[in-house]
């Protein structure tokens, strides 16, 4: 029997993760039949205290027994027939999406520790006197958060739907590719950068461009509140 604590969780994933870290599991090779049991002792408690347990946190212990039924049974290769990865290791599909979560909640706690930059990010006058005055944002953090989330959303109508990639995205790495893009265009719009970028990355972007201005490497303008977000190098 396990100590359980009741804690928050948004979804279940955010269980399965929180199961994976505290017992220190590698993502990519999770124990199912541990953390299975402890997912559902998580639901059994649940149960006992009169919390509504929404329908994906069932789905997932069907998930997880599922998976573990699978690794409990022989592996057959038909003669002729070459194994998927999902056929050699069940476990493959929830991996990715676990790995995929791991980046969106870390991109989560990286916006949550700029949320107290407030108005530093822009100045009323800029300490480099030979920035353009019409690049003094009038807008707050806030505003600029709204309209890169209307980009988000108008960008994404048109984008078909992928997998779950498994490559790593850092916010470093998104600052470089903003800064080398200034060195050939001194000015950009943050709507063209976004283009053809995958969800993730476009977030990771929004992160990296708020990092930029904090460090007054970059000005941003915003000719209303809804617009594309101009980005101008204040780099000589």
């Amino acid at each position: 029997m396990y100590n359980i604590k009741i804690e928050s969780f948004e979804g279940p994933f955010d269980l399965l993760f929180h199961l994976i870290e505290k017992n220190e599991i590698d993502i990519k090779d999770i124990p199912i039949a541990s953390v299975f049991d402890q997912y559902m002792e998580y639901l059994k408690a649940m149960q006992e205290m009169d919390l509504d347990i929404a329908t994906e946190f069932i789905l997932m212990a069907a998930t997880l027994l599922e998976i573990k039924s699978s690794m409990l049974l022989p592996k057959q290769n038909v003669e002729g027939q070459q194994m998927t990865m999902a056929d050699a290791d069940p476990r493959e599909e929830l991996v990715e999406k676990l790995i995929e979560y791991k980046k969106y909640k870390s991109v989560a706690n990286r916006l949550k520790d700029l949320n107290t930059l407030g108005t530093k990010f822009f100045r009323d006058e800029p300490e480099i006197k030979y920035v353009d005055k019409s690049l003094c944002l009038n807008y707050s953090a806030i505003d600029l958060k709204k309209a890169y989330v209307k980009i988000l959303q108008k960008s994404s109508d048109n984008v078909m739907p992928i997998k779950y990639a498994k490559d790593q995205i850092t916010i470093d790495d998104k600052i470089k590719e903003i800064l080398k893009k200034l060195i050939v265009t001194p000015v950009i719009k943050f709507g063209d950068f976004l283009k053809n970028l995958r969800k993730i990355e476009k977030i990771v972007s929004f992160v990296a461009l708020l990092e930029l201005i904090k460090l007054n490497k970059v000005a941003a303008e915003q000719k209303n509140a809804f617009g594309d977000i101009i980005i101008k190098s204040l780099k000589r």
